[in-house]
């Protein structure tokens, strides 16, 4: 059975009491990175030009692992803190001045992009009567300039320091909920991921519905815009 078909038998059980809270994914759900963000490649350049020479791959990897495993350790408060842990993760010195220079491109470049319908979708939400939150990997800065948009929607934003692990792992929804102090079949997920956004919440007892932007996926668990979320909601 594919995922489409897990999702909608598990929204529709006539048992399930009604849906409270809507769950966001934030990542190519309600947010994208621009096509200009900043690259590995270009911190391997701008690094030279000082005389450190790095692996743009060994940046993406220690980027990765700073995601994954110092993130949930604590909140990290913007691209300074966060690059420092990346940084020392790769054992790469870098003076305080050089490090500000690199989250000046992060700034500068990588804010995010509010994605299509994500705003009308989280009014419509809320002036429904939904509780709303995101559930992310992300840091909230990382949303960017454009960031309130979408934060000022949302009465809960569960990235992995509020949670206390990263994204994907089954305490991560298990906390959610706890901190939600709801039974799990009332929260309903919506993402793009098959996996962290779809499987993995309903093996925690949520609701999803996936989000397929590609149009690539189809059945009644699946709406390829936002804006065809009413119909699990309304």
């Amino acid at each position: 059975m594919d995922l489409a078909a897990t999702a909608t038998m598990h929204f529709m059980a006539p048992e399930s009491p009604p849906i409270r809270i809507v769950a966001f994914d934030i990542y190519d759900t309600l947010a994208s990175w621009p096509s200009g963000r900043v690259q590995p490649i270009d911190v391997q350049r701008l690094l030279g030009r000082f005389g450190i020479d790095i692996s743009y791959q060994a940046y993406e990897a220690a980027r990765q692992a700073t995601f994954f495993f110092d993130c949930p350790k604590r909140e990290i408060t913007g691209w300074m803190d966060f690059l420092a842990l990346l940084f020392a993760r790769m054992e790469v010195m870098v003076s305080m001045d050089l490090l500000a220079c690199v989250a000046a491109e992060y700034e500068s470049r990588s804010n995010m992009d509010i994605l299509p319908g994500a705003v009308p979708t989280l009014q419509s939400v809320k002036a429904a009567g939904f509780i709303t939150c995101g559930f992310t990997t992300l840091p909230r800065f990382m949303l960017g300039r454009r960031g309130h948009e979408i934060l000022s929607h949302l009465d809960h934003y569960f990235d992995a320091s509020r949670v206390g692990v990263a994204k994907g792992a089954r305490q991560f929804y298990e906390r959610i909920t706890a901190a939600l102090g709801v039974p799990p079949s009332q929260i309903l997920a919506v993402g793009d991921d098959p996996l962290c956004d779809v499987q993995l919440p309903i093996e925690a007892g949520w609701r999803a519905v996936l989000l397929d932007n590609r149009a690539t996926a189809s059945g009644d668990g699946v709406i390829h815009s936002l804006d065809e979320l009413k119909r699990f909601i309304s």
